[in-house]
């Protein structure tokens, strides 16, 4: 018999939250039939109906909790929904009381830790959640703690899963080739990617910064940002005012990641905050050497001088630093890229994580009961 799972998100990304999501919805398959709830028809919308998900978009009015509850509970009801799988601090709250209404299990993922937990109302919300959802996950370790510290969930209410990314296989140096050109890289140039939505949290100011360091040791290098938002006119002018506008592009969103991955030499998270970055996964599934802020899941995945390099957020120094040692010792790099993509292909694939989820849809999916038949 085939079990439908409701996938619900109220963000639309594209960022690592709604990037999983999309992963787990259509990576299902066998017993499980994904569908999607939206309430905004944006990036996650069309990247799950491009994988066969049906997606429904709710009417998110004013009074957005009650309206937005009044059809999630139609769509449970009318599609026959056994999981409802919620995303994120309005849809995991929102949930629940759906949870509740109809009897269906929630399966509720945290993804990060930036702002629920500032009100007492967030915060009684969430400890509602963890006690009577059927299972309340996190994405790392460190967001765990966070819920059982500073909201006082249990932690026997929590289990981690990390988020998991498609392990697939290293670029031709024909593609590389071919997207170098593309991307109009000289020959000898070295190129230092990030990914990422242009927000303060993303700590892209950091990064810019520590470009001044880096070009001054390293002239041939070039910094693509890749990610939209509402900082880039101001990351822009402070490139400039350092002049290594040069030396720094711009892409805005991109579909052609993994290409872009493909002729880096280094990636660099440079984040304040951070919950199991999907970005980060994907450049190690891509066998890059990294450079990332130890913050939030990022010391999960990576293991200091093997897998990358950690540094302290906000330190543009040590930002710099590292970045030119990878650049500078080519047998380092490519050490830590092989010993990184070995650790995802082993921790943090995308099967790995859907493998997790179809257990714990399995165990909390009503059993039918024996009839007793009368002698």
């Amino acid at each position: 018999m085939t079990v439908t799972v409701l996938h619900a998100i109220e963000t639309g990304g594209p960022g690592g939250a709604e990037r999983m999501m999309v992963h787990l919805a259509s990576g299902l398959g066998g017993e499980y039939r994904s569908e999607a709830a939206l309430i905004r028809d944006s990036w996650l919308g069309t990247a799950l109906k491009q994988r066969g998900v049906p997606v429904t978009m709710f009417r998110h009015r004013s009074n957005g909790f009650p309206s937005t509850l009044r059809d999630l509970l139609r769509l449970i009801r009318e599609r026959r929904i056994a999981i409802l799988h919620t995303h994120e601090f309005f849809m995991n709250s929102l949930g629940l009381v759906a949870s509740r209404l109809t009897g269906v299990p929630l399966v509720a993922t945290v993804h990060g830790r930036n702002y629920y937990a500032e009100r007492f109302r967030r915060r009684l919300a969430y400890r509602l959640v963890g006690k009577f959802a059927g299972q309340m996950i996190t994405v790392s370790e460190d967001v765990r703690r966070f819920l059982e510290e500073n909201i006082g969930i249990p932690a026997n209410r929590i289990r981690v899963i990390p988020n998991g990314v498609p392990v697939n296989g290293i670029s031709s140096y024909e593609r590389v080739v071919a997207v170098r050109e593309t991307l109009g890289l000289r020959r000898n140039t070295r190129v230092v990617a990030t990914v990422g939505s242009l927000y303060p949290v993303k700590g892209h100011t950091y990064l810019i910064d520590a470009a001044v360091h880096v070009v001054r040791r390293c002239p041939d290098v070039t910094f693509l940002i890749v990610g939209r938002g509402g900082l880039r006119e101001k990351l822009e002018a402070q490139a400039s005012s350092l002049a290594v506008t040069p030396f720094v592009r711009f892409l805005g969103h991109r579909n052609d990641v993994q290409d872009l991955l493909s002729v880096c030499g280094v990636f660099v998270l440079p984040s304040l905050s951070e919950g199991m970055p999907l970005a980060l996964l994907e450049a190690m599934a891509a066998g890059i050497p990294s450079v990332a802020t130890r913050v939030g899941g990022v010391g999960e995945a990576i293991e200091d001088g093997k897998s990358g390099l950690l540094v302290p957020p906000g330190d543009s120094h040590a930002l710099a630093e590292s970045i030119i040692k990878l650049l500078e010792d080519r047998t380092l790099a490519r050490q830590m890229g092989q010993y990184a993509r070995d650790v995802v292909a082993r921790r943090f694939s995308v099967s790995r994580m859907v493998d997790d989820y179809k257990e714990i849809y399995a165990r909390l999916i009503p059993k039918p009961q024996p009839v007793s038949v009368q002698k």
